[in-house]
């Protein structure tokens, strides 16, 4: 399971790299991917066709609400979703699960509304303020980073407290005859090929990216919440997907600063945003709460609920249709108490070579902590230590 894992990751680091090489190619110049600014579209969509005013909203006058399938940022949201659900059923595993009681939905709930809310006040999450604006090495991820551990510690004592002997699932599951499945996953697959070519060339990129991204989550179960969880929270962490993030990290910084130096431009203007390092730690705090609330981060609620999480489909719901909306009614007010000082920027615009030992040396990092906290590999190594010398002696 853990090679599945860590040859998952490095895949997941090449796919990012792809997608600036992508948008490269379309556009001239490369980009970094992100999923929360998508999402906060599609919740605006909603509210639109139910007759509110939301594009009078500044939020939405700064992010637009145009046509799903012509924007990148939306398109990549449903291609994660139909992803997540591809291996699920064409290998006759798609459960519906998960069916939450009273307390777990109010968890859900209120999970998944901070993690909106607080994503779109930072103006990204665990991809667009932590993934991608480590690989851009810009010093959002540092004060991000720091804030949303702080969020995932208060967090954990929250669900300590109120949800752990309180919250849990119904026992109720479904699981459709294995032949459905399969047919309807190679009819979706095969949907999801075919769409390709008559897609915007920038959404085409996005598309088919998000769906690897989501096939990748399902198939290998990885977290970049429970990596955090596992940070703060060390005495009950595994480490498996601290690696596994650092390999994701590692593979898509390095990835980012090889094209760099072969030509290809990238802009990090998508993934560094310019807003105070008030406003980033505010909303990564808040994301953090939300994470630890939820059990889960952007992407795995994404994959999650594709492969047949109804806990992981609430929590996306919230997500988008609560807490993002919600946050675009505040967007004024946030603006306008906090004060603009120490806007994001990255290393990229001092030095090359200084902008890659940022992410080089968290990503190494987090590897490393994840290796000498890894009480199970220790064992595998001490057990080679001494069955080998005996081996030798024969």
């Amino acid at each position: 399971m853990s090679r599945r894992i860590y040859a998952s990751a490095f895949l997941i680091g090449l796919v990012s790299v792809g997608i600036a090489v992508g948008v490269y190619a379309v556009t001239g110049r490369g980009s970094l991917w992100g999923i929360t600014g998508g999402e906060s579209k599609i919740g605006g969509h909603l509210y639109k066709l139910l007759g509110l005013p939301v594009e009078s909203l500044t939020y939405y006058q700064q992010f637009k609400l145009v046509p799903v399938f012509s924007d990148a940022a939306q398109t990549i949201v449903l291609a994660i979703l139909l992803g997540g659900a591809l291996p699920a059923l064409l290998s006759g595993q798609f459960l519906l699960r998960h069916l939450p009681n009273r307390w777990m939905l109010l968890q859900a709930v209120a999970g998944g509304f901070l993690l909106g809310y607080g994503s779109r006040l930072a103006l990204g999450c665990n991809i667009g303020n932590f993934l991608s604006a480590w690989t851009a090495a810009g010093i959002n991820a540092i004060t991000f980073t720091a804030a949303l551990l702080v969020g995932v510690f208060g967090g954990l004592k929250i669900t300590e407290r109120v949800f752990m002997f309180r919250a849990r699932a119904h026992k109720f599951s479904y699981l459709p005859p294995t032949w459905l499945q399969r047919v309807v996953g190679v009819v979706l697959a095969l949907l999801g090929v075919a769409l390709i070519p008559f897609l915007p060339p920038l959404v085409a990129v996005f598309w088919a990216a998000g769906i690897a991204l989501g096939v990748l989550g399902t198939f290998s179960g990885i977290c970049f919440g429970s990596c955090y969880r596992d940070l703060v929270k060390q005495e009950i962490a595994s480490w498996v997907n601290v690696k596994a993030i650092g390999i994701i990290l590692l593979t898509f910084s390095t990835g980012i600063y090889v094209i760099q130096l072969l030509g290809i431009p990238v802009s990090f203007g998508g993934v560094v945003p310019n807003i105070s390092q008030i406003q980033i730690a505010l909303g990564g705090l808040i994301f953090g709460v939300g994470i630890a609330l939820a059990g889960s981060c952007i992407y795995s609620t994404e994959w999650r609920a594709g492969s047949g999480s109804i806990y992981s489909m609430t929590v996306l719901l919230s997500t988008i249709f609560l807490g993002m909306p919600t946050l675009a009614l505040h967007y004024d007010f946030w603006r306008a108490i906090i004060p603009p000082i120490l806007p994001s920027f990255s290393l990229y615009t001092v030095n090359p070579t200084l902008a890659y030992l940022l992410p080089l040396g968290f990503s190494l990092g987090l590897i490393t902590l994840g290796i000498s906290r890894d009480t199970g590999l220790r064992q595998t190594l001490t057990n080679l230590k001494i069955v080998l010398p005996t081996s030798q002696k024969h």
